[in-house]
């Protein structure tokens, strides 16, 4: 039930998130970022499996420009032990909207995201554009 509330969460967002992109310069980057946790018992080389595995998939549809990193803490004074960060990279706000949409409604990604279902949690997500300076 938390899992399918998540899903559900997670879908406005990107419906809301996809309402606002028009404003935003189409070829901005984007990043996004979410807190997760892992389940008691998932190591850390599991879940960097789990997204190898996914890139996979992002590669095996023909999207192009994706990069998705995973943020490990070696220090944290607010996060506990399993938490990290999943972000990827974007190299537009849409093409961003449009990976959230392919994770979270695309066939051919349903094994990945069950998967990830069962080994972790995300608390928290957000979407920012980039601003990169050479």
């Amino acid at each position: 039930m938390r899992n399918r509330i998540l899903s559900i969460v997670i879908s406005m967002t990107v419906a809301l998130f996809t309402l606002t992109i028009s404003s935003l310069s189409a070829q901005a980057g984007a990043r996004d970022f979410f807190k997760c946790k892992l389940t008691e018992g998932v190591k850390k080389a599991d879940m960097e499996k789990l997204v190898s595995d996914f890139m996979a998939v992002v590669r095996k549809e023909g999207m192009k420009g994706y990069k998705t990193e995973l943020l490990w803490p070696l220090y944290s004074q607010d996060i506990s032990r399993g938490s990290f960060y999943w972000s990827t990279s974007a190299p537009s706000a849409a093409k961003s909207a449009g990976l959230e949409e392919f994770w979270g409604d695309s066939a051919a990604n349903k094994d990945v995201r069950e998967r990830f279902g069962k080994m972790a949690q995300c608390e928290s997500g957000s979407v920012y554009t980039v601003s990169e300076i050479k």
